[in-house]
């Protein structure tokens, strides 16, 4: 994968001074020792590229003089103004300004790995790059932007509340979405002594981009000024002008320099949390990791499980590793003196999943060997069972304390099999945050599994394929448990050609995981060398595919919030479908609608040769938009064809790629 080399978000320490314009500020930023080591006497080329949420409410941030490099520590002076003077933000400042506020990043930006104008151009005809239309490159090696016909305002002036909410809180940015809206023009007037925010369509793949500004005549662009790789893919990549003149500036442009990103090659990723130094490595995440800790399971419980719910061993152990060798964990619970009748465990699971803790219920908790643990022990807690309400509070607890670092579960569900809850999914977010570590040891697949988040939602993904799956462009794909027929294969899999053509190989597929359309789509995208994901869903007419490479496993009420996990997806692609695809398309379509996903190129596709399936649908929104209960906006995000060729014309129109 590929990365910007740069330091976290960087904080404000102190507040120096401040006048009618803004603040003086000291922020402090970490440095790690690679970054050091990378920019020791090199200070010159550092960028400091201010958060992008901030620039986004007229916010400029701006560095004053060197940052003064202290161990791991630099501090660096900044004034804080609000630029975009029609935004009122200006009020609310001395609200936001404070001790503790990420302010933005340090970004190392040196000339040797900058690319000429040939290169640039080189990545753009190979389409290892994509970038505005419009673009122009000059003789110094400067792309120049030029965004799209269309600006972005406030519904409504903001609130202190709002603005403390976007500059502090985790999930500022979606709120910032949903208060932003965009509104199209045919130019982009830029006011004298005032500013605003506009966006252009971009992708970067193994590359970063630094915006320039050279030329304050075509408008200024606020300090937020490092597009990173992966993170800048799509229709809103945001640019923040002001205009310093007392003359109107018609459509603003700013001048970027590319630069080769950071090749970060994969390392491995064990269960056990740690790589081992041996001669020639034992595999410890596939198959052979899997049977050895399916071996480990069954030596620790004492009894088949069979219909026990209540049966739920746990265990915790220092080195995980050597459990592969036959070594028995520091600590086993299991509960083998409990009634005999299944009736009991049933109960027990009913009351701790659905409708509440039955006090009345033997309710007792493997998870009492943790208050065993010392702090910082940083141990491995072995599950029967993915962790139930109980025991996920007494995680929760040792977590906090560092007493364990990891969790490997062998069942995800007691009365659903390998399909997680919606509460589920929540105490895996739980885990993220506390930073707990979660395996999967999956044996209906036959290997162990690490969850890993992709923004919000999280997927288990094979150990070796981690940092593919957070760093590939993703398509989503949805279609039916029927076969497509022979041609309407063929013309999937010729889209599948396009994409790749278009985007370059580092992209992804992500289906509902089932057979017929969605098994078809998962082989061809193998035989395309594209990395393949699946999101489960409980049914009696989907037998889930085996060669997923990332996936997700949900309950079948949990259909609707299934949904959510399709948001890691770029782009939406449609094949003929049924009932199941057309209320998928109504959630995607309503994401978009109200800025729950980004508003992007939204394909329904029919290559089987006959009538065209979708043409009920075409008439349908036809209508809808015509009696204003769709956006316009949004059918103008719509392709539906039976011509694989017609998509990608479609995509570099719609994103207004160059």
């Amino acid at each position: 994968m590929y990365a910007t080399p740069e330091t976290g978000d960087g904080w404000i320490t102190a507040l120096i001074a401040t006048d009618d314009e803004g603040f003086l500020v000291t922020a402090r930023f970490a440095i790690s020792p690679d970054f050091r080591e990378r920019t020791h006497n090199r200070e010159a080329d550092l960028v400091f590229a201010a958060r992008s949420r901030l620039a986004r409410m007229g916010i400029n941030i701006l560095p004053l003089g060197m940052p003064d490099f202290n161990g791991q520590h630099c501090d660096l002076q900044l004034r804080i103004v609000a630029a975009i003077a029609s935004y009122g933000i200006a009020d609310h400042l001395e609200r936001i300004v404070v001790p503790g506020l990420r302010v933005g990043r340090l970004v190392f930006c040196p000339a040797d790995n900058q690319l000429d104008s040939a290169s640039i151009h080189r990545l753009i005809r190979e389409n290892a790059l994509q970038v505005p239309s419009g673009f122009s490159l000059d003789g110094h090696g400067y792309l120049i932007i030029r965004p799209q016909r269309q600006i972005f305002r406030f519904q409504k002036p903001l609130t202190p509340e709002e603005v403390t909410a976007i500059a502090t809180h985790a999930d500022g940015k979606d709120l910032l979405n949903r208060l932003q809206i965009r509104e199209s023009v045919d130019h982009i007037e830029l006011p004298p002594n005032d500013g605003l925010v506009t966006a252009c369509s971009m992708f970067l793949h193994r590359h970063y981009v630094v915006l320039r500004n050279l030329d304050e005549a075509l408008g200024v662009h606020l300090q937020a000024t490092v597009l990173d790789p992966v993170s800048t893919r799509g229709t809103n990549v945001y640019l923040e002008f002001i205009n310093r003149s007392e003359q109107l500036i018609i459509n603003p442009s700013i001048a970027a320099s590319v630069h080769e990103a950071i090749r970060i090659e994969p390392r491995p990723r064990y269960w056990h949390g740690r790589t081992i130094a041996e001669p020639e490595p034992r595999e410890t995440s596939g198959t052979d990791a899997c049977q050895a800790l399916l071996a480990v399971f069954d030596r620790l419980e004492v009894e088949p499980v069979r219909e026990r719910y209540s049966h739920r061993m746990m265990a915790v152990t220092g080195d995980p590793y050597l459990l592969l060798d036959g070594r028995m964990p520091d600590r086993v619970w299991n509960q083998p003196n409990l009634p005999r009748d299944p009736r009991d465990g049933t109960d027990l699971s009913a009351g701790l999943t659905a409708e509440g803790l039955d006090l009345t219920l033997r309710a007792e908790s493997g998870t009492r060997i943790l208050a065993d643990l010392p702090d910082d022990a940083c141990a491995t807690l072995l599950l029967g069972y993915f962790p139930n309400l109980i025991e996920h509070t007494e995680i929760c607890a040792a977590a906090l304390h560092r007493r364990i670092a990891r969790i490997v579960f062998r069942r995800a569900s007691f009365e659903h099999g390998p399909f997680l809850s919606s509460r589920d999914h929540g105490r895996l977010a739980d885990y993220e945050g506390l930073g707990l570590q979660v395996f999967w040891c999956n044996k209906s697949r036959g290997h162990v599994v690490r969850h890993v988040f992709r923004g919000l939602r999280g997927y288990f993904t094979l150990p070796d394929k981690v940092d593919r799956f957070r760093s590939s462009l993703i398509f989503a794909i949805y279609g039916s448990t029927k076969p497509m027929t022979e041609q309407g294969a063929r013309q999937t899999e010729r889209l599948l050609e396009h994409l790749r053509g278009l985007f370059g190989g580092d992209i992804g597929v992500l289906t509902g995981g089932g057979p017929g359309a969605m098994q078809q789509v998962t082989d061809a995208a193998h035989r395309l060398g594209l990395m393949v994901g699946s999101s489960f869903i409980e049914t009696i007419d989907q037998e889930p595919n085996q060669s997923a490479e990332f996936y997700q496993t949900f309950q079948a009420r949990s259909r609707q919030a299934r949904q959510r996990w399709f948001e890691i997806a770029s782009f939406h692609i449609f094949l003929v479908g049924g009932v199941g695809t057309l209320e998928e398309i109504g959630l995607t379509l309503t994401d978009m609608k109200l800025g729950v996903i980004e508003a992007s190129p939204v394909v329904f596709f029919d290559g089987s040769g006959g009538d065209f399936y979708w043409e009920g649908l075409r008439t349908q929104l036809t209508e809808m938009t015509r009696q204003g209960r769709v956006p316009g906006w949004l059918l103008d995000q719509i392709l539906m064809t039976s011509d694989p060729d017609a998509v990608p014309r479609f995509y570099k129109q719609t994103l207004r790629l160059g």
